[in-house]
C-alpha cells in the first residue's frame, strides 16, 4: 500500500469514527430537550387527556428530565395503543401521534365486556371509552383466557370474528346492524340484528356460506311485511332457507280460510 493511500485510509477511518461519535451524542442530545409541552394526535378510542393521564404525561410536573424515549414507551404500554411516533418540534414541544389498535367486537363473559380486536387481542373495556357500538359475542364456548392475549385458538371466538367481519364486507347494513353473535356455549349460532325482531339461526359449519345465504335473503326480504310476521330464519340445512311464522298469524289465516 501507498503512503498517499495510507493517509487516505486512516482519514476515512476518523471520519467514520467522528460520524459515529456525533450520531451518538446528538442522539442523546435530541432526548434531553427540556420539554413543557406535549401534544397527542389520532386518538378515536379515548381522549388526549385520558391518553396522557395514563403515561403519567398530563401535568408539566412530570416532564423533569423526560426524554423522548421514555414519552414512546409509556404511550405504547396502554392497551388500546399500538404504536406511537413522538418527535421534538422545538420551542420545547413534543408531539405524539398514535395508531391505535383497531377494535372489531365486545366479548360478555359473565356480565363483563371486553374489546376484541382484529387480530382477536383480548383488552379490557377502559371506562369513558368513546365508541363501543361493536357487535358482541356471547356465550362462547371457552371462557379462559388472559388479558391482552391472543384468542385465536379459541374456536368459538374465531368463527364470531370470521362471521362479523364476512358481514362487513357483504353488507355495511347487516354489519351496523348485527348486535350480537350468540355462540350458545357450543350450540346453534344465533345472529341477532338491532333492526329485527327475529334471530338468524346458522348453527354450526359452513357458517361464511350461510351468512352469504342470508345476505341474499335479506335483500329480498327487506321492505317487505312478512318480516313483521316471522318467528325465526333458520339457515341450518345444506343451503336450505326456512322461514318461522308467528303461531298466530297462521292460526289466524286459518280461520280466515
Amino acid at each position: 500500500m501507498t503512503s498517499k493511500a495510507k493517509i487516505s485510509s486512516v482519514v476515512l477511518l476518523i471520519t467514520i469514527v467522528a460520524l459515529i461519535g456525533y450520531l451518538t451524542f446528538g442522539l442523546k442530545q435530541t432526548d434531553k430537550y427540556k420539554v413543557e409541552i406535549i401534544s397527542l394526535e389520532g386518538n378515536t378510542h379515548l381522549s388526549k387527556e385520558n391518553y396522557l393521564h395514563h403515561a403519567n404525561l398530563l401535568e408539566r410536573n412530570n416532564y423533569k428530565n423526560i426524554t423522548l424515549q421514555i414519552i414512546k414507551d409509556r404511550i405504547e404500554k396502554h392497551p388500546y395503543v399500538k404504536q406511537a411516533e413522538v418527535r421534538y418540534d422545538g420551542n420545547k414541544k413534543v408531539s405524539i401521534n398514535i395508531i391505535e389498535k383497531k377494535i372489531e367486537s365486545i366479548l360478555m363473559v359473565d356480565d363483563t365486556q371486553y374489546l376484541l380486536t382484529d387480530n382477536l387481542q383480548v383488552l379490557p373495556l377502559l371506562p369513558d371509552t368513546k365508541r363501543i357500538d361493536f357487535p358482541i359475542i356471547i356465550n362462547p364456548s371457552d371462557k379462559n383466557f388472559r388479558m391482552l392475549s391472543s384468542l385465536k385458538k379459541n374456536n368459538d371466538l374465531l368463527v364470531a370474528s370470521k362471521i362479523i367481519t364476512g358481514m362487513k364486507l357483504l353488507s355495511t347494513e347487516l354489519h351496523e346492524g348485527l348486535s350480537s353473535v350468540d355462540m350458545r356455549s357450543g350450540g346453534d349460532i344465533l345472529l341477532n340484528f338491532s333492526f329485527l325482531d327475529y334471530p338468524v339461526i346458522i348453527g354450526r359449519d359452513n357458517e361464511i356460506k350461510k351468512v352469504v345465504y342470508f345476505n341474499n335473503l335479506w335483500n329480498y326480504l327487506k321492505g317487505k311485511e312478512v318480516n313483521n310476521i316471522m318467528e325465526y330464519v333458520d339457515l341450518r340445512y345444506n343451503g336450505h332457507v326456512y322461514l318461522g311464522i308467528i303461531q298466530e298469524t297462521l292460526e289466524e289465516g286459518e280461520k280466515q280460510s
